[in-house]
């Protein structure tokens, strides 16, 4: 069992005490879950005590072993949360934030995990505003989470404090939100959208793989110039959504809501369909974003003007990017979420990518599939870890269409400003 607290709210330091009962194999070996960054937080003034007496605490490799002993046993540490600027290349390193009123906790960035089986799974106490409200994308009673194994732990996501939580089923997957901050419109209407979104990717795709998502809503904290108005990332069962606290009531149905198109989409098409191919990002985003705009409009969230307009700046936006005459689509990426103009490339260049992929495998089909359709297969085959990326994608379109696309493939996303693209700008303005 776990329990945070506040250590310092000046210094945005989280105490965390973590109490383990009947254990009995002499040596407690905690480790801290590493980030998509390959790094991970160091816990301050770690210690450990059992029957009030003081054990051996000893840190190697981003791992600490207690020698334990036999039986109950608590240790317990403080960890600091602070970022300075979401779209710094650290952007997805810490997700955890802790405000005046309110904090998102990610288990990841907070929490060590013991390496031993615990078969009932573990408890967290989120005791830092006290008398706010709970919300995680474990279930959650009170101000207590209960995540099923410890493994789901540092995927776990939780909401504490002075947010606005609604939930719904919607079916069989159960759909939480979580809001902060002051917006135009009304939360019931924001989640209104939210849930008419869901609703109409289960019906494409199918059951998602989890039976519980966590939407948190809040502002976002950097925006204007060279960075992003509204931005969100999706972890497992969770999804962050930052908007520009200045959005009008009428983005509720415009492009902003494209924002949880995506990162609910990315059930589906995500990194597990890459492998270890990260040159196939190009698709996970950029396929993930033309799929979200289709399905705003078949939600009636948009309407076709609105989907076409939206394709209209993205083309023009990608004609315009400095790096389209010299750097291939599937070589964009995000990692560095602070160079405008790379993310661009891969997202505006990614939409236009599977855009013209969609239209060549319904021209070879005769309209019998689309990416759709094949985003579908790919997700219901990703456990396979023989093949991924771009060879999975290949060999979806043979699978349901009998349709080779390797050589299309090859042309529109590994070539600087493809003609694939090029040759279709008249009708993308």
């Amino acid at each position: 069992m776990y329990r945070l607290t506040l250590a310092d709210r000046r210094l945005s330091v989280i105490r965390v005490e973590a109490f383990v009962y009947g254990f009995g194999d002499g040596r407690l070996v905690l480790r801290a879950p590493r980030s998509e960054t390959g790094t991970f937080f160091e816990p301050i003034n770690l210690s450990a005590v059992s029957s009030g007496a003081a054990l051996d605490v000893r840190e190697r490799d981003g791992a600490w072993s207690i020698e334990a002993g036999n039986g109950d046993l608590a240790f317990s540490y403080d960890v600091v949360i602070a970022i300075e600027d979401r779209y710094s290349p650290d952007v997805r390193s810490m997700l955890t934030f802790l405000g005046e009123d309110r904090c998102r906790i990610l288990g990841r960035d907070v929490f060590l995990v013991p390496e031993a089986p615990f078969a009932s799974g573990v408890l967290v106490d989120v005791r830092l505003f006290p008398g706010g409200g709970l919300s995680s994308s474990a279930p959650a009673v009170r101000d207590r989470i209960v995540v099923p194994d410890a493994g789901e732990l540092p995927r776990t996501m939780a909401a504490a404090g002075a947010f606005r939580f609604l939930s719904r089923e919607i079916g069989g997957v159960s759909v939480a939100l979580a809001i902060g901050d002051a917006w135009s419109f009304g939360d019931e209407e924001f989640f209104d959208v939210l849930c008419r979104i869901v609703a109409e990717e289960l019906a494409l795709l199918g059951p998602p793989p989890r039976s519980r998502y966590l939407f948190v809503c809040d502002g976002n904290p950097v925006r204007g110039g060279a960075r992003f108005d509204y931005y969100g990332i999706h972890y497992d069962g969770s999804m962050l959504l930052l908007l520009d606290p200045r959005i009008d009531r009428s983005a509720l149905m415009d492009a902003p809501m494209a924002i949880i198109a995506h990162e609910f989409f990315h059930n589906w098409n995500s990194e597990t369909l890459a492998g270890a191919d990260e040159s196939f990002q190009w698709f996970t985003e950029g396929a993930t974003v033309y799929c979200s705009y289709r399905i705003l409009e078949r939600a009636n969230v948009i309407s076709s003007a609105q989907r076409a307009a939206h394709r209209r700046t993205v083309a023009s936006r990608y004609r315009a990017n400095p790096y389209r005459e010299r750097v291939a689509i599937g070589e964009a990426a995000n990692r560095d979420m602070g160079d405008k103009d790379m993310v661009n490339l891969l997202y505006d260049g990614g939409y236009l990518a599977a855009e013209a992929l969609d239209e060549r495998i319904r021209k070879d089909t005769g309209g019998r599939i689309g990416i759709i359709d094949v985003i579908r297969r790919l997700h219901e085959r990703s456990g396979r870890t023989d093949i991924a990326g771009e060879a999975a994608l290949t060999a979806a379109v043979i699978d349901l269409g009998g349709s080779d696309i390797s050589g299309f493939l090859r042309e529109l996303v590994r070539t600087p400003n493809p003609h694939v693209i090029a040759d279709r700008f008249s009708s993308l303005e």
